[in-house]
């Protein structure tokens, strides 16, 4: 194998769409037992928002009658978290899920599977820490109403090719993280037709049509679900020092890097956000969330230039945009021959984070994300583009040299779901 190899393999990975299910039938979660976004916490560590999104849960699941019967059984020790990384997954914001929560499956042909949670819409919701009785409600009609059908709709349309809705996003104007209005579009026209055909009767098919099409941020699911199954492919195939995955819990922000087999970590960046009217900085929670997996793909803050409008957003401007991609191509190995930014000429974005040369040039990766309320029950307060600290790559870089004695070299891949 060659240093290139793990590059070659996210640029030409796919993944297909293939189902919709409840987490605790294909992820390992109970009613006690949940997954989280970002590196390991334990219980005590949890954040606001976090905590506000593990309370919601446990009334979700029936384990609680009311939020303080649920913050008895957390604060009592009744609760089990693992990160989502663990169990092939990837979660938004707190990243949160529990048996009940309907999960996107999406596979690679050799028998790898990832998944993501349906996401629920922007503002109040479980992601961002909310949980009362609406934000309850609505995932209880997901999980019953919507998942249902996406799932015999996907099942007879023989899945849906994620990588390549990504593609066609860039090419309309989104970056497939923090902007998915016309892959959202793309998505919705694909699934109307068999959406109509495996909906129980016309009006459940229409609330269904017009809850994919009225949330901008539905392709979310689908596009990290893709990005998590693309990074692990890399992460898996022999190559050292790609960054297979970087994700936050509120507290600390970690990377996977292949070749090395623990997760580094720093203290969670908050950044700038641009915050909704009536919001300081001082409500902002640090960087939480899985979805950053988009950025490892060539996704999200490295395909900015391609969403121009997303600036209106996350702050900044069309030229700062392209700045930031500029800067990102200083850090990456390549350039994607699939994902496309028209107003670069279809010149491929960045793609494959090398700790090398993050560490040799001090240019640290920018991601854009969401940001919660750093109290539970409040949900998300805005948006921002992020600059990621330095240490991690560098702490990976120099644990790499150590065990490539002065040069990185092939290693054998080693399990999945790590």
């Amino acid at each position: 194998m060659t240093v290139r190899d793990g590059w070659a393999v996210l640029d030409t990975a796919t993944a297909t769409a293939v189902g919709v299910r409840p987490a605790g039938e294909v992820i390992g979660v109970d009613t006690r037992s949940f997954l989280h976004a970002g590196p390991q916490i334990d219980p005590s560590e949890v954040v606001g928002p976090m905590r506000g999104a593990i309370l919601g849960a446990l009334v979700l699941e029936g384990e609680a009658t009311d939020l303080a019967g649920a913050a008895e059984i957390l604060d009592g020790g009744g609760i089990d978290l693992r990160p989502c990384h663990s169990a092939s997954a990837v979660g938004a914001m707190a990243g949160v899920v529990s048996p009940s929560i309907p999960v996107v499956v999406v596979e690679d042909g050799d028998g790898h599977t990832a998944y993501a949670p349906l996401n629920e819409g922007l503002g109040r919701a479980l992601r961002f820490g909310a949980n009362d009785a609406e934000v309850l409600e609505r995932l209880r009609w997901m999980s019953a109403v919507l998942a249902p059908v996406l799932d015999n709709a996907l099942r007879s349309m023989g899945g849906i090719d994620v990588t390549a809705l990504q593609a066609e996003g860039l090419r309309r104007g989104d970056e497939c993280h923090n902007r998915n209005i016309a892959s959202t579009t793309a998505l919705t026209v694909k699934f109307a037709p068999a959406i109509i055909e495996c909906a129980p009767d016309s009006k459940t098919a229409a609330a269904i049509v017009d809850f994919l099409s009225g949330n901008p941020h539905t392709f979310l699911a689908f596009s990290m679900a893709a990005a998590k199954l693309v990074a692990d492919a890399a992460h898996h195939c022999g190559t050292r020092g790609l960054v297979t995955a970087i994700a936050g819990n509120g507290r600390r922000m970690g990377i996977r890097v292949s070749g090395l087999d623990s997760w580094l970590t720093a203290p969670a960046p908050l950044g700038e956000p641009k915050l909704f009217d009536g919001y300081s900085v001082d409500d902002a929670c640090p960087m939480m969330g899985d979805s950053l997996v988009t950025e490892v793909i060539g996704l999200g803050a490295f395909a900015l230039s391609a969403a121009p409008a997303i600036s209106s957003y996350i702050g900044g401007s069309p030229s700062v945009l392209q700045d930031y991609v500029s800067q990102m191509r200083q850090i990456t190995r390549g350039g994607s021959s699939r994902f496309l930014i028209p107003g670069e000429g279809f010149r491929g974005t960045p793609m494959g984070i090398d700790v090398e040369a993050v560490a040799r040039t001090g240019i640290a990766p920018v991601v854009n994300n969401g940001f919660a309320h750093r109290n539970a029950g409040v949900g998300q307060v805005g948006a921002g583009i992020t600059r990621l600290p330095l240490e991690p790559f560098i702490a990976a870089h120099n644990a790499l040299l150590d065990l490539g004695a002065g040069e990185y070299s092939a290693v054998a891949g080693s399990s999945w779901g790590r």
